[in-house]
């Protein structure tokens, strides 16, 4: 019984991590929606302006699965063109990182400072007000967080849970926990943040964090192919090479995992930034090869169907 009760308080933690999470990323979305088609069309005539979109979007708002749903859907309606949908998704994974350095900061003040503050500014007569569930929704992030930590303490040497979370320490089986719950839940920001919990509680260690967020990356994608399949072959094909961008980009940094964590470990002793600094290099060094290789990533994409399909469409 006893067991049962713990389980059951850590899934109304992960519960309330996982509604704070999306109840800031839709304050801050209904805050910027009017201006959010306006960026687009100041940003994309620029040459990283895509890129710098994709990136400072997923990291304002900490949900890279609305961003790239919302290129596939912008794509679809012809707002965007291909080549700046690509570039958006590009800066998604590097903005996406935002996620891991926010919540390595887990001090048990942050949460309630925020909460207050945003209680006190939505009381603040005028247009400051809405700001105030932004900042209040932000700080409850942070709650929930010390919620999940406090939540695992009794299982975090738990032997079942200790075998099962051991087996991460195989880069291929890290990855594939990491697609796994990341498409359970919806959200790889979940994912890095319970990561981030079960390292700093010493459950598990670096080794076995790094291949659970990189693989997070891939099974994050899976929302933006689902509402893909709705629209046309070319918004399925922006859809596709998000996900193909995440697994070429974990099959490229995958040689390299264990030079990642010697630098990891080097440039911080605490854990929580440690994996953030992993994550960050990995998600960067991927984007920045598809940048660089932009133009004959588009060449080999336009061959497919889907494309050949839109441009017969258009014309």
């Amino acid at each position: 019984m006893e067991a049962l009760q713990t389980v059951m308080v850590i899934v109304s933690a992960i519960a309330l991590f996982v509604y704070g999470l999306q109840s800031f990323s839709k304050e801050i979305e209904h805050f910027g929606e009017e201006k959010l088609s306006k960026w687009i069309g100041y940003l994309t005539k620029w040459k990283l302006g895509s890129f710098a979109l994709g990136a400072c979007v997923t990291g304002i708002i900490q949900s890279s699965t609305f961003v790239s749903s919302l290129t596939v859907s912008l794509v679809n309606t012809g707002i965007i063109t291909f080549r700046d949908s690509l570039l958006i998704l590009l800066g998604t994974n590097v903005g996406t990182t935002a996620t891991a350095w926010i919540v390595s900061f887990q001090s048990t003040l942050l949460g309630p400072f925020f909460i207050v503050l945003g209680t006190l500014v939505s009381m603040i007569p005028g247009k400051i007000s809405v700001a105030g569930k932004s900042i209040f929704y932000f700080g409850f992030i942070f709650f929930a967080l010390a919620l999940i930590s406090d939540a695992m303490q009794p299982i975090k040497d738990d032997p079942l849970l200790v075998d099962i979370l051991a087996k991460a320490n195989s880069p291929l089986m890290g990855i594939l926990y990491g697609i796994i719950i990341t498409i359970i839940v919806q959200s790889s920001s979940v994912v890095v943040g319970l990561v981030i919990v079960l390292i700093s509680q010493g459950t598990i260690d670096l080794s076995a964090a790094i291949p659970i967020v990189i693989g997070a990356n891939i099974g994050t994608t899976s929302t933006a192919l689902m509402i893909s399949l709705r629209f046309a072959p070319l918004s399925r094909l922006v859809a596709l090479s998000a996900s193909l961008f995440n697994i070429i980009g974990v099959l490229i940094v995958l040689p390299f995992f264990g030079v990642l964590e010697k630098f990891a470990i080097s440039f911080s002793a605490v854990p929580a930034l440690q994996v953030a600094i992993a994550f960050t290099i990995s998600n960067t060094v991927t984007s920045l090869f598809f940048y660089v290789f932009l133009s004959p990533t588009m060449t080999i994409l336009k061959k497919h169907r889907w494309y050949k399909a839109a441009i017969v469409k258009q014309s």
